[in-house]
């Protein structure tokens, strides 16, 4: 099977909406929160990395923590999501456009 590339920039249409934001400020402001959305959605896979792969003496309380740090990124890449939404945007977050989109560098493999 072949990987499809990735379409980073999307000329998606915008909906109509009941803000009263003119599109361009729209178009300004979903820019940015999908932005927000890539990288939100980029660490909270690094932090579900960290999780399965910690080890050590403090393994309970990282493995914990980590878990807890993932549930809570999740609450808010949602939220990220639908104020894009509530813009007239279309929110992009598939694991391939996150990881494309995101400014956050690649977890390293080798910490555990």
């Amino acid at each position: 099977m072949v990987a499809t590339p990735v379409k980073t920039k999307t000329t998606a249409q915008y909906y109509a909406t009941r803000i009263d934001l003119a599109l361009d400020i729209r178009k300004a402001v979903v820019e940015i929160l999908s932005q927000t959305l890539a990288a939100s959605l980029d660490l909270k896979t690094q932090v579900k990395q960290a999780h399965w792969n910690v080890k050590g003496l403090n393994f309970y309380q990282l493995h914990s923590l980590f878990d807890e740090m993932a549930t809570e990124l999740e609450g808010y890449g949602d939220m990220v999501a639908e104020r894009i939404t509530a813009l007239g945007g279309t929110a992009l977050g598939t694991a391939r456009i996150a990881a494309a989109n995101s400014i956050l560098p690649e977890y390293p493999a080798d910490i555990v």
